[in-house]
């Protein structure tokens, strides 16, 4: 199921210099640009006058950005003009500040979180930590870090997308949970000491041996890969920032790779902090894969609107029926799976009707060296909602879980909300 969401095509043709000067003066006499929301880039086709889009812009900011600073006065270069301008971030400061304060508390060697609007990609909140250093690197918008068993997300999604099964199906498993075997998987046996689970409580529960097997027997490699590339594997994330591309290396001719994969059990598989909130958004969206951007307008001296980030683009990767289930399997992992702990008497007083839903990963990385440990997922009420990926590093001590991160994030976030 493919379809695209408010992705109205604006015109690449450059009018003329008097006609551009007339329709600006237009513009003025009207009083109608006082502020971004004020002026549609479909009805007056921004682009078309000022040559100023989302590549403009990540020209512009990228190397700031990349370096963890984030510039208000700039100067865009568009069809051989210098326009010096001012940037308006979709930044949720209170939320962006409240993360830095946990990660500022709890000290872990690396810490990074993204909080999303899951309907329309605005990037509220893009969070980088260090231990006892200022972070120089904008952590989040590299790719260089093991999705581990965030993975089983793409995993479950395809499975459930493409009629396999449902969240109800039972697929039985022996050996641990956390471990992966292959007389487990490719020779599996049912015996005395066999488990068995509905899916979304393997889920929950990050059952390695269940999602090899999903992925090996039921999804299949090509199925699969066609699912990871179609969520924003091994392809470039577009963006008004650039963001490094998560890689999946995936052997079709290898049955094991497949299952690797599929359970998230490899160093080959990597992602970003913001390639994993958007994973997390289409969870709570309908299936849908949005843009992450940054800014929400640009203007120049005069206020005049020379970019507005108003036209959100989507595609839809998974059904609505798919983006339901993987809700009931998340939701479990954070009422009694493996977040479970995190969120130890999180549902009470004004957090009583949040719902919340995530997936942890937890594997050995290299770049840089340590333990890695994500949550990634969504918390909605009413109206309200936030997608967010937390990734925490740690090289020899676990200084606090990034489920725990997202929770106090969760908090904060919905303490604010007027209801």
């Amino acid at each position: 199921m493919s379809n695209q969401r408010s992705c109205k095509t604006i015109s690449q043709t450059t009018l003329s210099g008097p006609l551009q000067i007339a329709l600006v003066s237009v513009i003025l006499i009207g009083g109608m640009l006082s502020w971004p929301e004020h002026l549609s880039s479909t009805e007056w086709q921004r682009s078309a006058v000022w040559g100023v889009d989302r590549q403009v812009i990540s020209g512009a900011i990228t190397s700031s950005v990349q370096n963890n600073t984030y510039p208000h006065e700039i100067t865009v270069t568009s069809q051989g003009r210098r326009l010096p301008a001012t940037i308006h971030y979709n930044t949720d400061r209170a939320l962006r500040d409240s993360v830095k304060a946990i990660f500022e508390q709890y000290g872990p060697d690396y810490g990074m979180f993204v909080g999303l609007d899951p309907d329309t990609g605005k990037i509220l909140a893009l969070v980088n930590h260090r231990r006892k250093t200022k972070p120089t690197a904008n952590f989040a918008l590299q790719a260089t870090y093991p999705s581990a068993s965030v993975f089983k997300l793409v995993t479950a999604g395809a499975a459930v997308d493409l009629g396999k099964v449902d969240a109800n199906t039972v697929i039985p498993f022996n050996g641990k949970t956390t471990s992966l075997y292959r007389k487990h998987v490719l020779h599996h046996k049912d015996n005395q000491w066999t488990r068995h689970l509905p899916l979304k409580m393997s889920f929950a529960k990050s059952v390695n041996s269940v999602f090899g097997r999903l992925g090996v027997q039921q999804v299949g490699g090509k199925a699969l890969l066609d699912y990871a590339e179609r969520l924003g594997f091994n392809r470039e994330m577009k963006s008004d920032v650039e963001i490094s591309a998560s890689r999946l290396a995936l052997n079709l001719d290898d049955p094991w790779s497949i299952v690797e994969t599929a359970s998230g059990w490899t160093q080959n598989t990597t992602m970003s902090p913001v390639h994993a909130a958007v994973l997390a958004a289409a969870t709570i969206n309908g299936g849908f894969i949005v843009q992450p951007s940054l800014i929400d307008a640009i203007t120049d001296t005069n206020g005049i609107v020379l970019y507005a980030d108003d036209e959100p683009y989507a595609q839809q990767v998974f059904s609505e029926s798919t983006a339901h289930q993987l809700q009931t399997m998340m939701t479990l992992t954070v009422r009694k799976g493996s977040a479970k702990k995190s969120f130890n008497n999180f549902f009470t007083g004004k957090m009583s009707n949040v719902e919340v839903g995530g997936k942890t990963g937890t594997l050995n990385g290299t770049d840089p060296a340590g333990t890695y440990d994500w949550f990634v997922g969504y918390a909605h009420r009413s109206d309200r909602k936030l997608a967010y990926a937390v990734l925490c590093i740690n090289k020899e001590k676990w200084y606090v879980k990034s489920a725990y991160v997202a929770r106090k994030a969760i908090e904060h976030y919905f303490s604010e909300q007027v209801l």
